[in-house]
C-alpha cells in the first residue's frame, strides 16, 4: 500500500507487449502503489503471467482490477523530475511523454526517460532506490527460482553475460530488423566479438544467451577457450518460465555485453542492481 498525492493508489499491469516491456510496467507501478497483473491477453502473446508469479499479484476477477497500468517504460516520477536528469533515448520522439497507455496517470509522471542507459551514475538515487523497491516486492514461482539456482550454481566469479539480440525470435515481427522508426535494431556478430573482446581477461565464467539458438555455434567456437554455460529450455518448464529463469540468470553477471535497445538486456542490468559494467552494442 502507498499514497502519491495523498491518494492511494491499486494498479493493474496489462498485458499488451513482450515479457521485459511488461516487467518494467510492473515494477514501476509495483514501486509506487499495490498492484496486480492480469495473468495473459490471448490477442497478442501467448503467454501466462501465473506460470511465472506468485498468485498472490494476480488479478483474478473485475472486482481486484485497480487503474489499467500499461507502459514499456521504467517511469519517472514527476516529484522526481528535479533531480532526474532527462536521458534522451532513440524513442523520444515517438509516442506520448510520459509513455503511460492511461492518461489519466499522466500527472504522476514525468516526461523525462531513463531507459535504453547502462550507466548507474546516470540514475539519481531516488529513482534507482524506488524501481530497485518495485523490482523486490516480485515474488516469483518456485519453477523459475529452482532453474536460476540449478545453472547458476555452476559460476564462477567474475561473470561476463553475453545476450545476443538478433530479433529474429519466433515472436518478433517478421520485418523486425527493415522497420526505420527512429529505432534501429540490428545485429552484427563482429559488433558483439569486439565488446565481449574488452572484458575477456578479467572473466571465469561466460552466460551466453541469444533470442536465437541458431547463431550461439558462432560464439561457442570464438569462445571455446572459456568457461562458457549456455541454458536451454528443459521439458519439465513452459517457455514463460525459461525466459523469466535466463533472464535472472544473466542478471548475476559483474559485465553484461548486450543490445542496447533490448528491453530483455535492460531487465538483466536493472534487476541485477544495476551493478555490471555494460558494454551495449549498436
Amino acid at each position: 500500500m502507498n499514497l502519491l498525492n495523498n491518494t492511494y493508489m491499486k494498479f493493474t499491469v496489462e498485458i499488451k507487449s513482450g515479457l521485459c516491456n511488461v516487467l518494467k510496467s510492473f515494477v514501476t507501478a509495483l514501486s509506487i502503489g499495490e498492484t496486480n497483473i492480469l495473468p495473459r491477453f490471448d490477442a497478442h502473446f501467448d503467454a501466462d503471467y501465473r506460470e511465472i508469479l506468485d498468485d498472490s499479484l494476480i488479478c483474478h476477477n473485475p472486482h481486484e482490477f485497480g487503474n489499467s497500468f500499461i507502459s514499456a517504460r521504467f517511469l519517472v516520477l514527476k516529484s522526481e523530475e528535479t533531480e532526474q536528469p532527462d536521458l534522451i533515448n532513440d524513442a523520444k520522439a515517438l509516442g506520448d511523454h510520459p509513455n503511460i497507455v492511461n492518461k489519466s496517470l499522466s500527472y504522476l509522471f514525468s516526461t523525462h526517460s531513463i531507459d535504453w542507459f547502462f550507466n548507474r551514475n546516470l540514475i539519481c538515487d531516488t529513482v534507482f532506490n524506488r524501481i530497485q523497491k518495485g523490482i523486490s516486492k516480485i515474488k516469483w514461482r518456485p519453477e523459475v527460482l529452482s532453474e536460476v539456482d540449478r545453472v547458476s550454481k555452476h559460476f564462477e566469479y567474475p561473470l561476463l553475460t553475453i545476450q545476443i539480440r538478433t530479433w529474429t525470435h519466433q515472436f518478433d515481427p517478421p520485418n523486425c530488423t527493415s522497420i526505420r522508426d527512429g529505432v534501429i535494431r540490428d545485429y552484427n556478430f563482429e559488433t558483439y566479438k569486439n565488446a565481449i573482446n574488452e572484458f575477456l581477461p578479467k572473466v571465469k565464467t561466460i552466460f551466453l544467451t541469444s533470442d536465437n539458438d541458431s547463431v550461439l555455434p558462432e560464439y561457442l567456437e570464438y569462445l571455446k577457450d572459456y568457461n562458457v554455460i549456455t541454458y536451454t529450455k528443459p521439458d519439465n518448464v513452459t517457455q514463460m518460465q525459461y525466459s523469466t529463469a535466463t533472464m535472472l540468470i544473466a542478471s548475476k553477471c559483474d559485465m553484461l555485453v548486450c543490445n542496447r535497445l533490448s528491453t530483455f538486456s535492460e531487465c538483466i542490468w536493472w534487476f541485477g542492481g544495476c551493478k555490471a559494467e555494460t558494454i551495449p552494442v549498436f
